[in-house]
């Protein structure tokens, strides 16, 4: 029995670690995509990106012997998650281009919170009252973010919230896909739709500019921050306890927090840090209660 519990608490930090680890690759890959903005268009970063990580997982999925095509990419939900991966794309990275990477960050952790909502007005899931009313705090804590009518107020993270809404209508449908699907296969297709998403907008954002070396370096930095952050969150939800695992997914907020402060000179004022809690605290309930 005590050799059971320690083994579980073992489990359990390790899938925290690749917790961590997968978060703080992916806001690597925010801050990547930031500073690329200042000397390309945001459709050329999307094709870039897009194409790396497409080309990666290209590769793994050879060396694995797994397919990338195949008729159950046929279903309407697969298509309908990839269309919502590439709009979200679009909107997510015009936010941290022209809002902030603190703000845009601190949005995007509402996703959890709009999933729960859209689960229980669309698929019928059970929602008790008292988590509609988190629901509601954490939106109250996206409007303490986005500050409306104050000072700090940045219009460009509107777009953060559009993106939201697709992440979720997008984590909605990943749900009801058929686990025939590879996460390789998934991972792939979500990077083609960065690529997809950079070619629609290229009328939108104007030509491409030429790429340096350091460029090359960026953009080696944001496949391996962005592949490896897809391979841990993997093997952080194949084991270990979801309750005790999951929360730790708030973590990306500190790390773009710390990077947008050291590297980008953002202020991070009181409200916003607020209405960050808020979001978290929130989303940490909901995720209780829905256990």
């Amino acid at each position: 029995m005590i050799n059971a519990t320690a083994s579980a608490r073992s489990e359990n930090s390790l899938c925290i670690l690749y917790m961590v680890i997968a978060m703080a690759g992916f806001a690597i890959e925010d801050a990547v995509i930031k500073q690329l903005s200042y000397d390309m268009p945001i459709s050329q970063i999307l094709v870039l990106v897009g194409l790396c990580g497409s080309l990666a997982f290209a590769v793994i999925a050879a060396l694995k012997s797994i397919a990338l095509f195949g008729p159950n990419l046929a279903n309407w939900r697969f298509v309908g998650r990839t269309f919502c991966e590439l709009s979200s794309a679009i909107f997510f990275v015009s936010a941290i281009v022209y809002a902030s990477l603190s703000a845009s960050s601190a949005i995007l952790q509402a996703a959890p919170l709009v999933v729960a909502m859209g689960g229980a007005l669309f698929l019928g899931q059970a929602v008790s009252t008292r988590q509609w009313v988190l629901i509601g705090a954490g939106f109250a804590g996206v409007l303490l973010i986005i500050q409306p009518g104050m000072q700090g107020f940045q219009p460009a993270a509107l777009l953060a919230v559009v993106a939201v809404i697709l992440l979720a209508i997008r984590d909605l449908l990943t749900r009801s896909i058929a686990g025939s699907i590879a996460p390789i296969t998934i991972s792939f297709w979500a990077f083609f739709a960065l690529f997809l998403a950079g070619v629609v907008t290229i009328p939108v954002f104007g030509e491409f500019s030429p790429i340096r070396p350091a460029h090359l370096g960026l953009l080696c930095l944001s496949t391996i921050a962005g592949a490896g952050a897809y391979f841990a969150v993997v093997l952080a939800t194949r084991g270990g306890d979801v309750a005790v695992v999951a929360p730790f997914r708030y973590s990306r907020l500190v790390f773009a927090l710390m990077l947008s402060v050291v590297f980008f000179d953002e202020t991070v004022n009181a409200a916003m840090l607020a209405g960050s809690a808020l979001v978290i605290v929130s989303g940490l309930a909901t995720l209780r209660r829905s256990r």
